[in-house]
């Protein structure tokens, strides 16, 4: 009995390392302020762009008040995604944002981050 659990929980060990190993996920993160009032573009390059043909890129944005900032704190619903979008051939996410807010309000925190998710084996 003890025996057929240990095999059992090895072959359900091997099974789980080797989904682990079916992929490498990469990614690079770059943030920007966007006062009140202004428009902000930010560009973040995909890890290993373009190198490998069966990769899959995604790109994920994120608002948030700036930390630290003084100010009023700022409505996140009043921030507008004007573009958001692969550029210079696929090998950039770019996010393009305009922070309506009244001014004497806190910055907000645009941040950007652009996964590569490459299956393995690379082809």
């Amino acid at each position: 009995m003890r025996r057929a659990l240990a095999i059992a929980l090895l072959a359900a060990l091997f099974a789980a390392t080797a989904l682990a190993a079916s992929s490498i996920t990469k990614h690079t993160v770059a943030a920007v302020a966007i006062p009140a009032g202004a428009t902000r573009s930010l560009s973040v390059p995909y890890p290993d762009a373009l190198e490998y043909g069966n990769a899959r890129y995604l790109g994920r944005h994120r608002l948030a008040r700036e930390p630290g900032a003084g100010g009023a704190a700022p409505n996140l619903a009043k921030v507008t995604i004007l573009e958001a979008q692969s550029v210079e051939g696929g090998s950039l996410y770019m996010v393009r944002a305009h922070n309506a807010n009244a001014h004497g309000s806190a910055p907000v925190r645009l941040t950007l981050t652009a996964i590569t998710v490459e299956p393995l084996p690379h082809s």
